[in-house]
């Protein structure tokens, strides 16, 4: 699925200081061509830290949020006048200016309600692990799900965003009416009635990625449909840790389980 960030990049003229309040260079909503803008993914050359809300709510707001940044025309850039997004807020109706961390700041403090220190980059990840909002930081590697509202930062200083398209922090995959597991797996336990590709292999993926399994996920090629034998060996964790049947076939109790 394509990935869009919101993030605040440039002034008008390419710089990071200097720019007049307002985007000067917003064409249209959606906005991909403005100071504050909607990109797609990509490899920053200095790597990603990545930074979940803990709360569900919050990750939708925070992504909500900052859509309506990025298409405020009254929203640009300037690192010397960052902190007039601070004043003005996102819903500006004045001209204002901010830099990438003071957006994800004010963005953060809007949807959480809470008081956040300022921070750049270079600190970033630190300031709001400590508020207590995020779960722990982990690094962004290729097949890596990033999910609505997650906070990516350069592991050294440099650029910050938020995740404003990315995987729903709600199941948005058919819950499968079948067993789920792998085919040699479905072989070694003498189980025939199975899928082991498709959307309800989402759905299995997805839930365990809520019970503890992303990176683990992630490392078998993220939320991909395919059943292999790194999602049955997740499917047998959570397994033995419910005191359920260890099979490594998501049937009935293990799908009960997972929902629960």
């Amino acid at each position: 699925m394509k990935i869009i960030l919101g993030n605040a990049v440039h002034d008008e003229n390419g710089r990071a200081n200097g720019g007049k309040p307002g985007d000067q260079l917003q064409k249209k909503t959606d906005d991909y061509s403005g100071e504050v803008k909607l990109q797609e993914f990509y490899i920053n050359k200095k790597g990603w830290y990545i930074l979940r809300p803990k709360k569900k709510q919050l990750a939708k707001t925070m992504a909500a949020l900052m859509k309506v940044a990025c298409n405020n025309k009254n929203i640009g850039y300037s690192q010397n006048d960052r902190e007039s997004i601070y004043k003005h807020g996102i819903d500006t109706k004045e001209p204002a200016n901010c830099d990438c961390s003071s957006l994800v700041k004010e963005v953060t403090e809007e949807a959480s309600g809470k008081r956040i220190p300022d921070f750049y980059t270079g600190n970033e990840v630190e300031v709001l692990e400590k508020t207590g909002l995020f779960e722990k930081p982990i690094s962004y590697k290729k097949g890596v799900t990033l999910y609505d509202g997650d906070v990516i930062v350069t592991k050294t200083k440099g650029h910050t965003a938020i995740v404003v398209e990315g995987m729903p922090r709600t199941n948005p995959f058919a819950k499968p009416a079948s067993n789920v597991t792998s085919e040699a797996n479905a072989k070694k336990e003498g189980c025939k009635n199975y899928i082991s590709k498709g959307e309800g292999v989402q759905w299995v993926q997805y839930e365990l990625c809520k019970e503890g399994y992303q990176a683990k996920i992630d490392d078998c090629g993220g939320i991909d449909g395919e059943c292999g034998k790194g999602t049955v060996e997740c499917i047998k964790d959570f397994q033995t840790k419910k005191g359920l049947e260890v099979d490594g076939i998501c049937g009935p109790a293990t799908r009960r389980a997972l929902e629960g």
